[in-house]
């Protein structure tokens, strides 16, 4: 917009050229806006190529509206018949600065403004160009009353926006705090049961696509209502949250953790095989069996008894999950702290 308004400015001042408006050589001319447009299009050129990204305002408010000021005073003093035409340009680039401005943005472009114009009324006066005494007081104290109400209106606009700024950041991480809270278990902070069956259904067709694979491990911590009914169930609480904390330290940032309910937990392990997600369930079962739990008496271990399977092709996800969920038992059978792989019970 700043450029697009700057093209304007460059019009008129152009045909007041024409209209032999302008007193100055051809030469000179053509070398000031050979100048002034290589200011113009320094702003759009250095958003281009992120430059302005360099700088603590990206979209360079302040320094655009300063530049265009001073362009248009250039104007002034080369037209001074069209003065009037050209303060109304002034109060254009005050409002253009209602789109990023804060108050303190106001006073300097609006401080820069009165003294641009004071200048230049000045040495219109001493040249002879300008108006009579009285006619040009009265213009420019209609110009500054006009300008101060601009400003003001300016700053209430922009005041309005970063209103509605912080409002829109506010309910975003309002909204981001209820999103997290909808897929994720309130204890541990693990995903829940229902995003793991998205997780799973998203898991599904990235299977039938080609060649993907993943596995699952399901968790189930060993004579945890033991630890309930021994302990009281905030220590209950601190094991899960032990637990939780032990799973994500032994998966990658790809993979994901979720608790089904009550001690049983679920490991997706995305892009790996069954022996693979064995060799992370070994490592999970072994930092779990020696996990130091201070609020439980000395040397009590809670361990996990954990199932691992393998996604088949076009299966459902609840056959996977079933042959998981037997695997799990079928470790507790064996005695507990151990893993099963379903390609074990197959062979067994």
């Amino acid at each position: 917009m700043a450029t697009g308004s700057g093209l304007v400015l460059t019009a008129v001042v152009l045909l007041s050229m024409a209209l032999d408006l302008v007193q100055m050589p051809m030469a000179y001319f053509f070398l000031l806006y050979t100048m002034i447009w290589l200011g113009n299009l320094c702003f759009p050129l250095m958003i281009s190529y992120d430059i302005n990204l360099l700088f603590k305002d990206p979209s360079l408010t302040i320094p655009q509206l300063i530049w265009h000021t001073f362009t248009n005073t250039i104007s002034i003093y080369l037209v001074p018949e069209l003065q009037n035409v050209f303060l109304m340009y002034y109060l254009l680039v005050v409002l253009f600065g209602a789109f990023r401005m804060q108050k303190r943005g106001f006073f300097i472009v609006g401080g820069f403004i009165l003294l641009c114009y004071t200048t230049v009324m000045l040495v219109h006066q001493l040249s002879g160009a300008g108006a009579e005494i009285k006619e040009q007081s009265l213009i420019s104290l209609f110009f500054i009353f006009m300008l101060v109400g601009v400003s003001i209106i300016g700053t209430e606009i922009s005041s309005l926006r970063w209103a509605l700024k912080k409002r829109n950041a506010e309910m975003n991480e309002v909204m981001k705090q209820a999103k997290e809270q909808a897929i994720t278990d309130d204890l541990t902070g693990l995903y829940n049961r229902r995003h793991l069956m998205a997780i799973l259904r998203h898991q599904q067709a990235l299977a039938y696509r080609g060649e993907y694979v993943f596995s699952l491990c399901f968790v189930d911590l060993d004579h945890f209502k033991q630890v309930n009914d021994r302990y009281g169930h905030k220590a209950g609480d601190e094991v899960l949250q032990t637990f939780a904390d032990i799973a994500r330290n032994c998966v990658r940032e790809v993979d994901f953790v979720a608790r089904l309910g009550g001690e049983e937990f679920v490991l997706v392990l995305v892009q790996t095989p069954l022996e693979g997600a064995c060799l992370v369930a070994e490592r999970l079962r072994l930092s779990m069996e020696q996990a130091r739990l201070d609020i439980l008496a000395p040397g009590h271990r809670v361990t996990a008894s954990i199932g691992v399977t393998q996604y088949r092709p076009k299966e459902s996800i609840e056959e996977t999950m079933h042959r998981a969920d037997i695997a799990v038992y079928s470790a507790k059978n064996r005695g507990r702290n151990q893993l099963v792989s379903d390609h074990e019970l197959e062979h067994y």
